[in-house]
């Protein structure tokens, strides 16, 4: 498998996302490199013009929570997204998900807690949205507590993300378009 999707890679002139990734992200270990060749810790989230394979810092988390047994880490990622609350029969999609290095665009933390979490989250906001009710306080702190929590968990995403994933980003849809479409609600 190769250390990252093509999609990955930013395009040379695209300068303020290649300076939020060397900001945000860390160059891939070197000692890491055969275990995302062998498909078992993800992929890198994004790649610069260079060449170099650029990971957010828990890249390697789950891998030293099993004490190194790469073998170890699908089953950890599994047990970790189920205690969470995640769905179990979703367990090998997410799990495949996460390999694809594609979390790391979006999560400050690519843990299994934080993917059951923004899913739940995006869940919530989308529903409320589909049934708006400003006027009522409730409906109103629900959608501020959610959308609050999604903007905390995710990142702001690279301009060049919604080409490479082919539209706007859960950021640009469930938080910055809800904060929009209802401002009396962060009043």
């Amino acid at each position: 498998m190769p250390l990252a999707d093509a999609t990955a890679r930013l395009p040379a002139e695209a300068k303020a996302d290649i300076s939020y990734v060397q900001a945000s992200f860390e160059p891939m270990d070197d000692a890491v490199r055969p275990l995302v060749e062998r498909g078992l810790l993800p992929r890198a989230t994004y790649v610069l013009p260079d060449g170099t394979p650029r990971v957010p810092a828990d890249h390697a988390e789950l891998l030293h929570d099993t004490g190194g047994n790469a073998e170890a880490v699908a089953g950890h990622f599994r047990e970790r997204y189920a205690a969470a609350g995640g769905d179990p029969a979703r367990a090998d999609e997410e799990y495949e998900a996460w390999l694809s290095g594609e979390y790391g665009a979006c999560l400050h933390m690519t843990s299994p807690e934080a993917i059951v979490t923004k899913s739940a989250l995006m869940d919530a906001i989308t529903a409320l949205v589909a049934r708006p009710d400003p006027a009522h306080r409730g409906w109103c702190a629900t959608l501020r507590a959610a959308v609050g929590a999604l903007d905390a968990l995710e990142r702001p995403f690279a301009a060049y993300d919604r080409e490479r994933f082919g539209g706007p980003s859960s950021r640009d849809r469930l938080i910055d378009a809800t904060r929009k479409r209802f401002p009396e609600v962060w009043v």
